[in-house]
């Protein structure tokens, strides 16, 4: 007879990694029918059950719950949520963020040759970062959490890049007026 999932668990935990197999095979479908539920894709639930598998071998050392099968589907469901929400987020692609960039100005703004000139001189002082949080900030109404989301960077980093962007904005145009107006 077979070992139980529990005592599989408590070799893995003890250091056994030659009964992860075993409880691979025990875990398997139902860590997959969890997150092919949320995700409703193939290879991305692929993903998501290794990463899940992976986490579980992180953090086995910790495990002092009785219902092994619940910690690990639980593991699973959030892995899976976390990408669903990601993906949900993400409004603009990494090749739409290109054209985003060069069409935004000319389709988001009625501007004459020269305001168009003086925008575009001072969106070339920034870097591309600078200026993808610049412009869905100020031409798409994302907010910093928002766009913390899309690119995938933390918020603090957001806001710091914004104001970054802005200050060299203001700096570039002082060279043209001697009133900057509020961005």
């Amino acid at each position: 007879m077979g070992k139980t999932l529990n005592q599989l668990v408590e070799e893995l935990k003890n250091g056994d990694s030659s009964v992860f197999g075993q409880i691979y095979e025990q875990t398997y479908r139902k860590v997959y029918f969890v997150v092919i539920n949320i995700l409703h894709d193939k290879s991305l639930t692929e993903d998501i059950i290794q990463d899940t598998y992976l986490k579980l071998m992180d953090s086995i050392k910790h495990y002092k719950e009785r219902n092994f099968l619940a910690y690990l589907l639980t593991i699973a469901k959030n892995l899976a949520f976390n990408e669903y929400n990601r993906r949900k987020r993400v409004i603009l692609v990494d090749e739409d963020l290109d054209s985003f960039r060069s069409d935004s100005i000319s389709s988001s703004l009625e501007i004459d040759a020269e305001n168009r000139e003086l925008i575009e001189k001072a969106l070339s002082v920034l870097d591309i970062l600078e200026k993808d949080v610049f412009l869905l900030h100020t031409l798409e109404n994302m907010t910093h959490r928002e766009i913390s989301v899309v690119l995938d960077k933390p918020i603090g980093t957001i806001t710091w890049v914004y104001q970054k962007a802005i200050r060299k904005i203001r700096l570039t145009l002082k060279e043209d007026y001697d009133e900057i107006p509020r961005i």
